[in-house]
């Protein structure tokens, strides 16, 4: 335990320091647009994530949109019944992302482009149920997830249509204008997942009219997005390379906390307060990792990615206020490309990540 407790302070004395922002809400928007028994991954990928806001983040559903088709957990072909495993389904010890606690927001027809953009502008249909909006404001910090198939500016939903990267810029530009984010960190994992990018010059000219709108994303243009592994039992691939790496870089961390043994839940949120957006999620996933490159870009942001910690966008800032402090200190990963917008990755990241919490 002793031991345990000097890696802690010495990655605290090694690490430098992030500040968190200045808002007061944080909320998600969680899309997996694919459906049929073939894209259990896809599945698999959002629900990794929505786990990880929930148990680490504490995220309330109260601040989550959930949209998937909900159709794999039942499918003839699953044998396992009402679950879904991103890992070790035939050797029993893995945990399944579908579970009773999840709550789906919009499922099977109603995951359409013209819900995922009603939802970010809170334009909805007259009597839409309150459970499937989100109250957004001028103080709250924005996730934006998406996971599915996609090519060169474009991201399919359900194979019916469309979503394109202009429509993400003018959904982002009338959320400014009416105050319904302070940040948005947008995030795609699909083929060619950086041409949906809703900053790019090719779809925006001004970037000041969507302001601190940052992308990550899981391949470059003329890229494909690679699954990570497949299961024999379940006979699909079973999650991405780009989602699957980053949980399991947060896990990574968060096993080695002190309290990991008795509170993983707080020990994933210290890990989140410990690293910056940038290191965990482009630095951490090298293209030895994904077979891709991570494009990413903070232009037009106030603060650098870098410079973020990962918690103002993975951790409800209004639980994170009524809770004792966590600890201090911060893991940033040194990367060795510039630090303008790019889509470099450090190939030693995942590796320093590790060698800072012994």
């Amino acid at each position: 335990m002793q031991q345990q407790q000097r890696r802690y302070s010495d990655q605290n004395a090694r690490a430098a320091h992030l500040l968190s922002g200045n808002h007061t809400r944080n909320a998600a928007v969680l899309v997996s647009s694919s459906r049929y028994w073939h894209n259990y991954r896809h599945v698999s990928n959002v629900l990794s994530l929505y786990n990880l806001l929930k148990t680490g983040g504490q995220f309330t559903d109260d601040n989550i949109i959930l949209m998937i088709a909900d159709d794999v957990p039942c499918d003839g072909r699953n044998p396992h019944k009402n679950a879904i495993y991103p890992e070790y389904a035939r050797t029993g010890t893995g945990n399944s992302v579908y579970n009773a606690d999840v709550e789906i927001d919009y499922r099977g027809t109603d995951v359409t482009v013209e819900n995922f953009l009603r939802v970010l502008v809170g334009r909805h249909k007259k009597g839409e149920t309150p459970s499937r909006m989100l109250d957004l404001t001028p103080d709250t910090n924005l996730v934006v997830f998406l996971t599915g198939h996609g090519g060169d500016s474009f991201f399919k939903f359900q194979d019916g249509e469309e979503l394109m990267t202009q429509d993400i810029t003018d959904a982002f530009q009338q959320m400014h204008r009416i105050g319904r984010y302070n940040e948005i960190l947008f995030v795609a994992d699909t083929c060619q997942a950086f041409t949906l990018n809703p900053t790019d010059s090719k779809v925006l000219s001004d970037v000041t009219t969507i302001p601190n709108v940052m992308t990550v994303a899981s391949s470059l243009q003329g890229q494909n997005s690679y699954a990570h592994h497949s299961d024999p039992e379940i006979g699909q691939s079973v999650v991405d390379r780009f989602s699957y790496n980053f949980v399991e870089t947060i896990k990574n961390l968060a096993m080695r906390q002190p309290d990991s043994q008795v509170d993983m839940s707080s020990a994933l949120r210290r890990s989140m307060e410990q690293i910056s957006v940038k290191s965990a999620w482009v630095d951490a996933l090298p293209r030895k990792k994904l077979g891709a490159d991570v494009g990413w870009t903070d232009k037009g942001c106030s603060r650098p990615m870098k410079n973020i910690p990962l918690c103002d966008f993975l951790c409800d800032k209004e639980q994170q206020d009524a809770s004792p402090p966590s600890g201090t200190g911060s893991v940033v990963l040194n990367s060795k490309c510039d630090d303008s917008a790019s889509s470099c990755v450090d190939s030693d990241a995942l590796e320093s990540i590790v060698s800072a919490m012994r």
